[in-house]
């Protein structure tokens, strides 16, 4: 058996850590310190910017509404007045920091509309330079008839497809056949259904037999298996009424139909046409908000909902069913039927005024006089909006004179 025999001096010497190993350990040590107190200073930093930059979309989008919100057009002496609108700056002072808000209005760039840009500037807490911009378009349309003409926006005429991928003339709520087709009660308190062609958007079916029970979304089968095959064209729209003269048309629901008188040429029959009244409400549905347009008598329990807004909006929905020539064509005119009001010229008559929406001008079918000629497709944004018959048609937007 061997022995190693270590000294005690051997010993002492390897006892215990030496000064080199202490002041290594010790730099590594402070280089983390200061990486990590590094690291912490930019997370901080950046949580800083985060909040900073939310409070600066806040102030921008506030910006960009208030040059929205004017009352009058022309007048460029009103301060809250569209001619008014143009540059402007200020600092506001939130949090820790400072910010610069500040508008630019041009008003050449686009014919009836002005681009207004917002752009909010500051420092973060180290002094670095931030910003954010909003760009938009301001419309130069009378806050009065905005409101009115801006729901329920027809199609854009050159799409050749619409929502669920079919013609843009179908119907949003339409139900979709799954062959091709979709069926649509043009009143949902009425007995006629029709059948859409989802690719050309014309009406190859009608079924006169409906449940007046049975809503589009229920419909089976079973209930579309008496249709009559043909073809006919729609023509939709709506009938608005500006504030004035619908407080002293109706009661608060507003009470009117259309008509459509054909001409030049001989017709298999003569069109059917529906007319209902509506309203638009707002509700919120799987998270999502939304804003339909419902009959002025639904409830809340009839669409299977527990509760929803009602935006105060009145209009009448309008549809008709046109049977073309033997051509496939159809020319005649579209009139606003009063019920409980007059159409004339007088303070106390209402005048019908017709527009278009999306900025699309009148349609190329349809001459300034309101004649329909010589019509080979759907056409879905034919709306009217009736004023007092005392005063004249607005021009902003742009709307023509159809009755009287």
């Amino acid at each position: 058996m061997a022995f190693v025999i270590v000294s005690a001096r051997a010993l002492r010497r390897q006892r215990g850590v030496s000064v080199l190993e202490s002041l290594v350990a010790f730099v590594v040590l402070a280089g983390s310190t200061v990486a990590v107190g590094h690291l912490h200073s930019q997370l901080r930093l950046a949580g800083d910017v985060a909040r900073e930059r939310s409070e600066a979309v806040r102030l921008a989008e506030a910006a960009m509404e208030d040059l929205r919100s004017f009352a009058l057009v022309d007048d460029a002496s009103v301060p809250r007045s569209y001619a008014a609108i143009g540059d402007t700056a200020a600092t506001v002072n939130a949090g820790h920091a400072s910010y610069r808000v500040e508008s630019r209005v041009d008003a050449a760039l686009v014919d009836g509309a002005k681009a207004a840009s917002v752009t909010v500037r500051w420092n973060d807490r180290d002094g670095a330079a931030r910003d954010i911009a909003l760009h938009s378009f301001i419309a130069g349309i009378g806050p009065a008839y905005a409101g009115a003409l801006g729901l329920a926006a027809g199609v854009v005429r050159g799409a050749t497809r619409g929502v669920l991928g079919r013609a843009p003339a179908l119907p949003v709520s339409a139900l979709d056949l799954g062959n091709g087709r979709s069926a649509w009660k043009p009143d949902e308190r009425g007995t006629t259904a029709v059948i859409f062609d989802n690719a050309s958007g014309a009406i190859v079916g009608r079924c006169d037999a409906i449940a007046a029970t049975t809503a589009t979304r229920d419909l089976s089968a079973a209930d579309l298996a008496a249709c009559n095959a043909g073809r006919w064209l729609l023509v939709a729209g709506t009938v608005r009424f500006a504030a004035a003269a619908l407080a002293a048309a109706s009661d608060g629901t507003p009470h009117a139909a259309l008509a459509i008188e054909l001409g030049a040429g001989r017709y298999p029959t003569p069109p059917t046409c529906f007319s209902e009244a509506r309203k638009t409400v707002r509700y919120v549905a799987a998270g999502s908000l939304h804003l339909d347009a419902v009959a002025v008598t639904a409830t809340p329990a009839s669409a299977g909902l527990p509760d929803w807004d009602d935006s105060g909006d009145r209009f009448i929905a309008w549809h008709c069913v046109v049977t073309p020539r033997a051509d496939g064509r159809w020319s005649g005119r579209a009139h606003v039927v009063a019920s409980g009001w007059t159409i004339g010229v007088g303070a106390d008559d209402r005048r019908g005024c017709r527009y278009v929406l999306s900025g699309e001008p009148i349609d190329a079918n349809i001459a300034p006089a309101g004649e329909y000629a010589n019509v080979d497709r759907a056409l879905v944004a034919e709306n009217f909006l009736i004023v007092r018959g005392s005063e004249s048609c607005p021009h902003d937007p742009a709307t023509e004179q159809h009755q009287p």
